[in-house]
């Protein structure tokens, strides 16, 4: 089974999140009505739930996927973007783990879409 668009879809989730973690907050102070859209925790959950998903569909539907080469990029980055849903309780910036994660979640998809191109 073609797991393309779930590639395709976790890696633009992960970009996308890693824009939003780093653009947007600078975008914010420019532009103060992004400011809600910077800090809306909703938003943070929401990347969290597609990461989780798009990569658990990943390794569900494509036994190619269940490679170290893949599981353990993948695996970091869907524990550092959950993980970032709860660090700010203990002072740590939701930005670091977060971005950090998505780096990883988007290094396993791009590169299972090249290696199947």
């Amino acid at each position: 089974m073609s797991t393309t668009n779930l590639d395709r879809t976790a890696a633009i989730g992960s970009i996308a999140c890693i824009v939003h973690c780093l653009a947007l907050p600078a975008l914010a102070v420019t532009m103060p009505f992004l400011a809600a859209a910077a800090e809306a925790e909703w938003v943070h959950w929401a990347f969290a739930v597609l990461a989780v998903f798009a990569s658990g569909g990943v390794i569900a539907l494509a036994p190619s996927a269940r490679t170290g080469s893949f599981v353990i990029p993948a695996g970091a980055g869907i524990a550092l973007v959950v993980g970032g849903l709860f660090v700010e309780h203990i002072g740590v910036d939701v930005a670091i783990p977060t971005v950090i994660g998505g780096c990883l979640l988007a290094f396993a998809h791009i590169r299972r879409l090249l290696k199947s191109t």
